[in-house]
């Protein structure tokens, strides 16, 4: 599979690529060009010696059959999406980005000094493949493609770990053109969310490794380790993945001894692209290899029972998700109120994000999973099996090739399930879900469900199902959605659910660019600004034009008294989030510091949050 092994070494190289122009200090557009160009060259000669072999007439026999058209109908309105719209993911925007935005005005990584900790502690696997890209195009535009690209490779993995696994070749295939459309892949196609390129890289591991063992070649170890190592690198919350892909590639690891000096090469490599640098830097800044030494952000549950209920608990939710749910709010009060008040207690006491979770009245690429559809098709399946089972014509079990294989991907799902406390739980486990789902593909009754006329048309209305969160999307709506909705709202003034709509695309639509109003207010020269805000508020805006100006984080070291450098004369503030930063009232201290204010204005960040007031405040001489 080229085009597999392909983006695999890209993930690599740009990953291995950051990490020493870090350690030269030449992070920038110059040190990326230099890298960038013999990186094109050996491309293009592995493009000369592996042609793409595309032929219209079989493009067109691979594409006619309905799941295949389905599949190739969404990857185009993902990319439409991408095109048409700005990023918008909420993490990327809050952190992420904001961290690629720092390490490129220092030349650089370095741990930053703001409030906003996941900005030093998270993984960088795909903030290393995204830098190359804005640094070059000094734009976010075409980050989305990172993800699109793993996308299209999804099928094609999936047809050839499903059928090494053992699962039938009608079920492999429908699932492989099936499970990319889960509502958690789909969501993130067109966007710049990193659970998707997790679940594409332990696929090509597996994949990687497996053949690997059937061809004895060693690029084939060199990819599988390749890949497991940048989808640790990725997040830390795939690491429990690396046993499954371990075990697939376990029978061919003597093949390194064939070329002992590259493979050392490549190991030192794979250690750098993991999650290891992260982890040895979160113990230097601050105790704890997990960057969180107090666990002050809950991310880990207190006992094990608690994080098996409560990620039990978030998964149900989201497998029941639907396309569209009205009144989502509600119901997922209501469900609330008729949990048990001891699995309430135990929630609250040992798994206190498990309250943070709100599902929305569609999934969104923030939270979403597998959803309604996958679910829908996995239990047909069941039932099948079952009145199969009943009726004496299939066996109560199931046949696995790969059983080592199929049972470390089970311990790895339930170290995470022990140990999260996450309220995303759902999306976080993306990468895991292609893997966890070997086991019911296995069933009897999924390849005579196929083999009906009716289980061929749930498959193609579960592909479906994903069609109104994506083009109903308020992060990129394929349809005129803040226009209507505003036209609704005023027509319509008294009913609530129109004011919603409209504040929710409205909101959705500046989120990428959320602060411009203020950032319009600052003049040509000014090239550094201050920003005062909460743990959960983006400065990403005020980076633009990107490579022009800079942003530090005032106040933000340990909780000491307000403190600002000699040469930040330009400050933005967060009214609400003055106080957590000094007693002293902010028109004092702006007094007793030479700021006067030039803007101020009230933005919405996040719906739930509502309008906030937000000022520019500029130094005199």
């Amino acid at each position: 599979m080229p085009a597999a092994a392909f983006w695999i070494c890209c993930w690599a190289y740009f990953n291995c690529a950051g990490w020493v122009l870090s350690a030269l200090h030449l992070l920038s557009p110059a040190g990326y060009a230099a890298i960038t160009l013999p990186a094109a060259v050996l491309a293009l000669a592995w493009l000369k010696k592996n042609p793409p072999a595309f032929s219209p007439a079989k493009f067109r026999r691979r594409f006619r059959r309905p799941l295949p058209a389905v599949f190739l109908a969404f990857a185009s309105l993902f990319f439409l999406g991408g095109v048409l719209y700005a990023p918008g993911n909420y993490d990327a925007l809050t952190y992420r980005l904001p961290r690629l935005m720092n390490w490129l005005a220092a030349g650089h990584w370095f741990w930053i000094p703001a409030v906003n900790e996941r900005m030093n502690y998270s993984g960088v696997g795909w903030e290393w493949t995204a830098l190359p890209l804005l640094a070059l195009t000094r734009s976010d535009r075409a980050l989305f493609l990172i993800n699109l690209s793993g996308f299209l490779l999804m099928p094609g993995l999936l047809f050839a770990v499903f059928r090494q696994f053992g699962a039938a070749r009608r079920v492999a295939w429908h699932w492989m053109w099936l499970l990319p459309l889960a509502y958690g892949y789909a969501t993130q196609a067109g966007s710049i969310g990193n659970d998707l390129s997790g679940a594409v890289l332990g696929l090509g591991s597996v994949f990687f490794g497996l053949r690997a063992r059937r061809t004895g070649r060693l690029a084939d170890l060199w990819l599988a380790l390749l890949a497991a190592a940048v989808m640790t690198g990725v997040k830390l919350s795939n690491a429990p993945l690396a046993l499954p892909c371990l075990v697939a590639v376990w029978p061919a690891l003597p093949l390194l001894r064939k070329h002992l000096a590259a493979s050392l090469l490549l190991a030192g490599v794979a250690l750098l692209i993991s999650a290891a640098p992260i982890m040895v830097l979160n113990q230097i800044h601050c105790g704890s290899w997990k960057g969180d030494p107090g666990n002050q952000a809950h991310l880990e549950a207190k006992k094990p029972a608690a994080a098996l209920l409560g990620n039990g608990l978030l998964l149900a939710e989201d497998a029941l998700m639907p396309p569209l749910l009205p009144g989502a709010a509600k119901i997922h009060v209501q469900l609330r109120q008729k949990l048990p008040a001891a699995w309430l207690n135990t929630l609250t006491n040992d798994y206190p994000r498990y309250f943070l979770a709100r599902p929305g009245e569609m999934p969104t690429e923030e939270g979403a999973g597998l959803g309604l559809g996958i679910t829908v098709m996995w239990l047909a399946g069941l039932g099948v099996t079952g009145w199969l089972v009943i009726r004496g014509r299939a066996q109560p079990f199931f046949y696995c090739r790969l059983p080592w294989l199929a049972a470390a991907v089970w311990v790895a799902a339930l170290v995470y399930l022990f140990k999260m406390g996450s309220e995303a739980s759902a999306r976080l486990m993306n990468p895991y879900y292609p893997l966890l789902l070997v086991p019911l593909l296995l069933l009897a009754g999924q390849k005579q469900w196929l083999q009906f006329r009716v289980g061929r048309l749930v498959a193609l209305l579960a592909a479906l199902s994903v069609l109104p969160p994506i083009v109903l999307s308020p992060l990129r709506p394929l349809w005129p959605g803040k226009t209507i909705c505003e036209k609704l709202a005023r027509e319509h003034p008294g009913q609530l659910q129109y004011q919603r709509m409209a504040s929710v695309y409205s909101v959705f639509a500046h989120r990428n660019n959320f602060l411009a109003p203020l950032r319009e207010h600052l003049p040509a020269e000014a090239d550094t600004l201050g920003f005062i805000a909460g743990s959960n508020d983006t400065d990403y805006s005020l980076w633009r034009p990107f490579g022009r100006r800079r942003v530090v984080y005032l106040g933000a070291d340990n909780g000491e008294l307000l403190k600002h450098p000699a040469t930040t004369d330009w400050l933005v503030v967060k009214e609400a989030a003055w106080p957590d930063y000094t007693r002293a009232p902010l028109a004092d201290w702006t007094q007793t510091n030479g700021f006067r204010r030039v803007y101020a204005t009230e933005l919405t960040e996040l719906v739930a949050w509502g309008p906030e007031k937000w000022s520019l405040w500029h130094r005199e001489k």
